[in-house]
Order: structure tokens, then C-alpha cells, then sequence
């Protein structure tokens, strides 16, 4: 589905990717993980455009990605950050159903019929006529994620979706992560939940100093990879 070349990314003259590859296949599910500044949320932000490339090619479904057809590339990605970014002015229902009315021109009761449905079965189908400022964090945060899926996404990218949410609500949001696994969806995540990224991941990355460390399948990374800043890195982690 997504294949990255030798992606090249500079902030001026720092490297923050120095020529990493990834290749993603439909429904799985790979998790990036790794010390600060290893450039896991950048390598995410590349994958749509948000962040150019200084180096290297991304191809989607096996179309080369430029500025020309970033749009569409887009139009099949969803995207959840670490702040919730829902207009504050808006209900629940209009920050859901804008995205649809006005790109993909449904209507207004179709659109609506769907954020419904989304909204029950995240468990917060009650919240369609409420504003986000009174929401909690964790419910803001599923509402991002159906925002995201109104869209009817292909690949989904979570970058650090729990960071900014109390401990008691970091675990909706994650089951709500595992609501999309379950229903096949092929997802990017960076997260630092490494007990949650065990029971989902097909795969895992440990990014360190703008490179792709360690890329194994998720019970080789966490039992059989010998790499010492990993073991280094899951010793700390784990103890948390």
C-alpha cells in the first residue's frame, strides 16, 4: 500500500531523516517506536505531505506522490495527532460531517447517519449536539478518530494519540485503536503505550538519530532482536 524510498528530511542542517525505507502492506498494523528526536512523528508527517521530503520517493498504491496528486493522496489517509485539533465552535456532529459534505459532497442526512453510527460505536453516542469543550480529553480524542474515518480512510496514522490524556482515559482511546484493528484497518502508530504496541502491532520500528534501527515482526522484536540500544530501550520503558 505504502512504499517510502530513501527518505531524506532536513530542518535546516539538522538531519531528522537520513535515508530511511518502509514499506507498509495492507491491514498491518506497524507501530514506530523510540527515544525523543529519532524522527518517528516526522517520518508519520511525511507520509501525507505535511512534511516535504529533502531526499527519496513515496509511492501510494503504487503512484508515485508529488505536489501534484497530494490532494488525493490525502483525501484516503486519515490522520490523528497528539492534540485533538476540532473546531471549538462547532458540535460534535458539524466538526464530523463538514469534512464529507464538503469534499466528498454527501449529504448532510447521510453524513450525519454515519457520524452516528461512528459515534455509537466508540461509545460516545450521546455526545453529537455537545461542543468539545465539554468533552474529555479521551472523548475529544475519539471524535478525532471518527473525523477521520467519516472520510472512509484506507491507511490511518496516529501520531502519539494518548500523550497528552490522563492515565483514565488513555484506555479508551486505545480501545478504540483496537476497535479499528479488529475491523482490518492498516495503521502507522507512534506511541510510547510499548504493552498496548505488543498485543496490536503486526510490526515494529525502533527509530534512534534519524534511522530505522530495528524493523521485525512484533514478538521477534520483543524477544529474539539483539540489537543493545533496543534491549537498552525496552528495559527502561517496560519498567514504566
Amino acid at each position: 500500500m505504502l512504499s517510502m524510498k530513501h527518505i531524506t528530511k532536513k530542518f535546516g542542517k539538522l538531519t531528522v531523516l537520513d535515508d530511511m525505507s518502509l514499506d507498509v502492506h495492507e491491514h498491518e498494523i506497524v507501530v514506530l517506536c523510540g527515544p525523543s528526536g529519532g524522527g518517528k512523528s516526522t517520518l508519520l508527517r511525511t507520509v501525507n505531505g505535511l512534511e516535504k521530503i529533502n531526499g527519496g520517493e513515496i509511492h501510494y498504491r503504487g503512484e508515485l506522490v508529488t505536489s501534484k496528486n497530494i490532494k488525493k493522496v490525502r483525501s484516503h489517509i486519515g490522520m490523528v495527532f497528539q492534540s485533538f485539533n476540532l473546531f471549538d465552535n462547532l458540535t460534535v456532529k458539524d466538526n464530523l460531517i463538514i469534512a464529507p459534505t464538503k469534499l466528498q459532497k454527501k449529504s448532510k442526512e447521510e453524513a450525519s447517519k454515519k457520524a452516528q453510527e461512528y459515534l455509537d460505536s466508540f461509545g460516545i453516542g450521546d455526545k453529537m449536539d455537545s461542543y468539545p469543550h465539554q468533552l474529555s480529553g479521551g472523548q475529544k480524542q475519539r471524535v478525532a478518530i471518527v473525523r477521520s474515518m467519516m472520510m472512509e480512510p484506507d491507511l490511518m496514522l496516529f501520531d502519539e494519540p494518548t500523550s497528552a490524556l490522563d492515565p483514565e482515559m488513555i484506555k479508551e482511546v486505545l480501545d478504540s485503536i483496537r476497535r479499528l484493528a479488529k475491523m482490518g484497518m492498516t495503521m502507522i502508530i507512534v506511541t510510547h503505550e510499548i504493552g498496548f504496541a505488543r498485543e496490536v502491532a503486526s510490526r515494529m520500528l525502533f527509530l534512534e538519530k534519524a534511522k530505522i534501527r530495528v524493523d521485525a515482526p512484533t514478538e521477534e522484536f520483543f524477544t529474539s532482536v539483539e540489537d543493545e540500544r533496543l534491549q537498552q530501550f525496552l528495559s527502561v520503558i517496560l519498567k514504566h
